[in-house]
């Protein structure tokens, strides 16, 4: 027997005998490792002793298995802890233990920053700096357009939507039909301008601001129940006019 493949079998037998005996880990012992130098010198053995002296390392290997199997399962078992010795540990531990046990597993979600003077002059330094946000991209894109406003009936004109023809005529047919529909008392004026066809309705309450803005209509609100009525005048009336805004919506 060669005194370098003896040696092998001492170490694996040695090795195997030092972890069963004390409380390191089983899984240090690299069992593929060893199996692997077996099955290299196996071939080589020729009398008896050697033969008996591989299977003395062999059974050694296994034990170490075998520990390896006691070691998870204890391993697995002591990941349990009963809720009420839990509990009852709790109770007995000090103020001060019980405070740094939860200082250990602390992990807060929200944190308190202070603000110092440098900060608060980087914050105003920043927005006084930053330009509005309509000129940004003015270089790249241009302006986005105009800002809102009122177009009047002039302006409506000058686009080419109708003429002034068309648009007199329009009024007269809107102020008979209030006439008809008032008979000289006072109507609701979502009645009046209800229609099926949003743009017709939005067109008869376009219409009908102009004849109260000519005097030839008035309008009233009840304050209590925000209710809006209209009724036809005979003739144009004079004197200051108030502005009153009343929104025309799809369902409304």
């Amino acid at each position: 027997m060669g005194d370098k493949k003896l040696e092998d079998l001492l170490r694996v037998i040695s090795l195997c005998a030092s972890i069963q005996s004390s409380s390191a880990n089983p899984f240090e012992v690299d069992i593929i490792e060893k199996l692997q130098v077996l099955k290299k010198h196996l071939p080589d053995w020729e009398f008896l002793d050697e033969l008996l002296l591989d299977s003395e390392a062999l059974y050694e290997l296994a034990q170490i298995v075998k520990l390896q199997d006691l070691w998870l399962k204890q391993k697995a078992t002591s990941l349990y802890i009963d809720p009420l010795l839990v509990q009852l540990k709790v109770k007995l531990l000090s103020r001060q233990a019980l405070a740094e046990s939860f200082v250990k597993s602390w992990h807060p979600i929200a944190q308190l920053d202070q603000l110092s003077p440098k900060g608060l002059e980087k914050a105003f330094v920043y927005w006084r700096d930053l330009r509005p946000f309509s000129e940004r991209f003015k270089d790249q894109f241009g302006t986005y357009g105009a800002r809102p406003g009122v177009v009047d009936y002039q302006d409506l004109v000058d686009l080419g939507i109708f003429t002034q023809e068309q648009f007199d005529s329009k009024m007269n047919v809107v102020y008979d039909e209030l006439v008809l529909t008032s008979k000289g008392e006072w109507v609701d004026y979502r009645e009046f301008i209800e229609s099926s066809e949003v743009e017709k309705k939005i067109t008869r309450a376009y219409i009908l601001a102009f004849l109260i803005s000519d005097g030839r209509a008035l309008v009233k609100t009840d304050p209590l129940t925000g209710k809006i009525s209209i009724t036809p005048l005979p003739r144009r009336a004079t004197g200051e006019a108030k502005s009153v805004a009343i929104s025309v919506t799809e369902g409304t």
